[in-house]
């Protein structure tokens, strides 16, 4: 009974790689493909696709997502931080209603919170926030209760004796955040920085309410021409952005090791 037990787990567990997998194999291959057809033998693929990434109509959107992934990323983690902070580890009075209301945003579907931002700033007269600095303020909306959660369970997974031995030896609130509180909870925040990156850089159902003309991130500028052709360098595109998302990933690892925080290690 174990082993047919095994075998299921295994057989369901390659199915859903595959399910997953299969179709990023299938746009790689489109986007080395020499024509507009997709092709799957390598020796006819080329990489005629890829200079075109350099183009403005491609590489400004890419620089606008990316600057804004890394904006709301940081101030995701600075205030994501300071509220778990409040709420997990201080306990300030009514810290569950709190969390529960910072946490909010999370059961609210993105395409209602973009309208109901637009109609905000449509009837405060804040036309001029519409942009960057309205994509900003949106994504931190969306993101920054990921970072609270994660930075949170940390911070109630926190053993609050080393807090103590360190007030004892004679270190100030500030020293203790610094050198106690924040390198045990470096996991957790970092995995809710990394979430914050990914849901900012790949976002669309908030980001089409809030763009200027002329000024759009890269997954809408991807959605833009998809409704009028369907080539070799649309799959280009989003290679190299999964490229660069999984280097970010990576890098946010190096820095924070946030995979200690799903598997219980440490780093």
């Amino acid at each position: 009974m174990s082993r047919l037990l095994t075998i299921l787990f295994r057989a369901s567990l390659i199915a859903i790689l595959a399910f997953i997998t299969l179709p990023l194999l299938v746009v790689v291959a489109a986007s080395f493909s020499p024509t507009s057809a997709v092709t799957f033998w390598p020796g006819d693929w080329t990489f005629q696709w890829y200079p075109a990434l350099l183009e403005s109509r491609w590489l400004d959107p890419f620089l606008l997502s990316a600057e804004l992934a890394i904006i709301v990323s940081l101030a995701s983690g600075l205030l994501g931080v300071l509220a778990a902070y409040s709420v997990a580890y201080q306990k300030c009075p009514g810290h569950a209603a709190i969390m529960s209301f910072l946490l909010s945003p999370m059961a609210v579907p993105q395409i209602v919170k973009g309208v109901a931002i637009v109609l905000f700033l449509s009837s405060a007269g804040l036309y001029k926030l519409l942009g960057t600095p309205g994509l900003v303020m949106a994504h931190i909306v969306l993101t920054m209760p990921y970072v609270m959660r994660m930075a949170a369970t940390a911070m109630f997974n926190f053993d609050k004796r080393l807090d103590r031995a360190a007030c004892i030896l004679g270190a100030g609130p500030l020293q203790r955040i610094r050198y106690v509180l924040l390198p045990l909870i470096r996991s957790g925040l970092f995995s809710g920085m990394t979430f914050a990156f990914i849901i900012s850089f790949n976002n669309i159902p908030l980001s089409v309410f809030l763009v200027r003309p002329g000024q759009t991130t890269l997954p809408i500028a991807v959605i833009n021409h998809l409704e009028y052709s369907l080539d070799p360098v649309l799959a280009a595109v989003n290679v190299a952005s999964l490229l660069f998302v999984l280097g970010t990933i990576i890098l946010f690892e190096k820095i924070g090791g946030f995979s200690a925080h799903f598997h219980g290690g440490s780093k």
